[in-house]
């Protein structure tokens, strides 16, 4: 053909030519995120993501720390094209539709101690947390979506604490890049191979699991409901918890965050956090303090010695106007600082009158033999320093009526009266007749009393205190109840051969 020779040229409509799409060999699995899902669709190709699914332009935009829990709309695209899958659908694999408030979410470990202790914390992007029960009842391993939000600590589902170390290598977890041309096992970890299904599980307390629903359930539209609180928008609500936990962290000391740990581990039934410091103790501590708000705050700040709240929220100087004035409320109405009205309790004038400061009470606490004289010397100097009396009982683990109880002794006798167990009386011999006969009267065909009765009878009748021991001998010399016959143990005599 001459190349003066003329042809015919049929010319294409741009519109109706489509870009080259690979065929969808992975389907995303349920609440898969959207970095496990493009690295788990191209590893059968033996490319990166990256080179396979995005050009030059999309390319820049993967870069963003944030790409994968909010792409860019123009990447969000590019998938969807490269992919097959509706643009929808590969939304509801990331974050996008959250309301953007700040990077609460992606920072690693958010309530962690490490938030609150260190100047500058690490930034580090692309980390995770799996669930070893999760991955074992995988048939194709794979990361869920709420594995990587920084502040969640157990998984939803098996309310197991999500590793986020290895437990062979101590190595921490992240997410592959999208470049990376790795086979893509996230049941393995990536630096010693350790089979992550196989790792022990840890079960975390109900409370813990609760709480942390209730924020998941939440956060997607940007309100958390806390109990005893109400509704806080999200981004008050994480002062709040940062407030909260800066208090245990800050300026306090070891003896005192052990004392404390111990208490919630207690209280939630839980292991001892030992030296654990991640993101599972801290949201254990804000579960454990709005289990019962406020007297589960008022009882870690006073056994903290925390400062109060106008001290605590200058601290916090990066907060606005708005969200500062909310936290001090809060925290004021389950704090209040120091103040008396006209007319005070009958003790405050006593109490006020000592020469020693609650500093100098729990320096002699600390120099007392006796358990009983050191944790009542703890309890009053809490009170000196103007703790409520029933805050000060719940961080004795007493009843309010017993610290009264050695107030009122104290205000009468003096500080040593308070700190000497009661000494018994003993009944007068009129005095045993008529409650043996009191005792005698009663209905045989009831239910059998109890010494703690018998007690406050005579404490009623004669004003004299008496123990348990000698209220349960009366009862069971002087009660019309049938006595109830103890069963002697057989012994066996094992026979013996010559």
């Amino acid at each position: 053909m001459s190349p003066a020779e003329t042809y015919e040229v049929e010319f294409l409509d741009a519109e109706t030519v489509e870009a080259p799409r690979l065929m969808a060999r992975v389907t995303p699995l349920p609440d898969e995120a959207l970095a496990s899902w493009l690295l788990r669709f191209a590893d059968p190709f033996g490319v990166s993501p990256e080179a396979l699914l995005l050009g030059d332009g999309e390319s820049d935009r993967a870069t963003h720390p944030e790409w994968w829990r909010k792409p860019d709309p123009l990447l969000a695209a590019a998938i969807a094209r490269g992919t097959g899958v509706a643009g929808d659908n590969v939304r509801a694999l990331t974050f996008a539709d959250w309301p953007d408030d700040g990077r609460d979410d992606a920072l690693p470990e958010r309530f962690s101690r490490q938030r609150f202790t260190i100047e500058r914390p690490a930034r580090q992007a692309r980390r995770i947390g799996v669930c070893p029960d999760c991955l074992a009842e995988d048939d194709i391993p794979y990361i869920r979506r709420p594995w990587t939000l920084g502040w969640l600590a157990a998984c939803p589902i098996h309310g197991t604490v999500l590793l986020r170390t290895c437990p062979e290598c101590g190595k921490k977890l992240r997410l592959p890049f999208l470049s990376s041309r790795d086979h893509f096992a996230p049941d393995r970890c990536p630096h010693c191979a350790f089979r992550l299904a196989r790792a022990s599980a840890r079960a975390a307390p109900a409370p813990v699991v609760r709480f942390q629903q209730r924020v998941l359930g939440g956060r997607p539209n940007g309100i958390v409901d806390l109990p005893g609180v109400g509704v806080l928008a999200w981004p008050v609500a994480v002062a709040l918890f940062d407030v909260l936990l800066g208090t245990v962290w800050i300026d306090t000391k070891p003896a005192a965050r052990d004392q404390l740990f111990a208490r919630i581990a207690r209280d939630l039934g839980a292991e001892p956090f030992g030296e654990i410091a991640d993101a599972y103790q801290g949201l254990a501590i804000l579960a454990w303090m709005f289990e019962a708000w406020p007297a589960r705050a008022q009882a870690g700040l006073a056994i903290l010695r925390a400062a109060r709240p106008r001290r605590q929220m200058r601290r916090w100087p990066n907060l606005d106007a708005e969200t500062h004035a909310q936290i001090e409320a809060l925290l004021l109405a389950a704090w209040p600082d120091e103040c008396h009205g006209a007319e005070r309790a009958w003790w405050r004038a006593w109490i006020d009158a000592l020469p020693e400061t609650g500093g100098d009470l729990r320096a002699r606490a600390a120099r007392e033999r006796l358990p009983h004289r050191r944790s009542r010397l703890q309890a009053i100097a809490d009170v000196r320093d103007g703790l409520p009396v029933e805050v000060a009982a719940e961080v004795a683990e007493v009843l309010p009526r017993t610290l009264y109880i050695w107030l009122r002794r104290g205000a009468a006798d003096g500080l040593d009266a308070a700190l000497e167990r009661t000494r018994w009386q003993y009944l007068t011999e009129p005095q045993v007749i008529e409650l043996a006969e009191w005792i005698a009267a009663a209905t045989p065909d009831g239910p059998r009393w109890r010494a703690t009765r018998v007690q406050g009878e005579a404490s009623r009748r004669f004003g004299v205190e008496i123990s348990v021991s000698v209220a349960g001998r009366l009862l069971l010399r002087h009660g019309p109840w049938r006595r109830r016959k103890v069963l002697k143990r057989k012994l066996t005599v094992a026979p013996v051969y010559d």
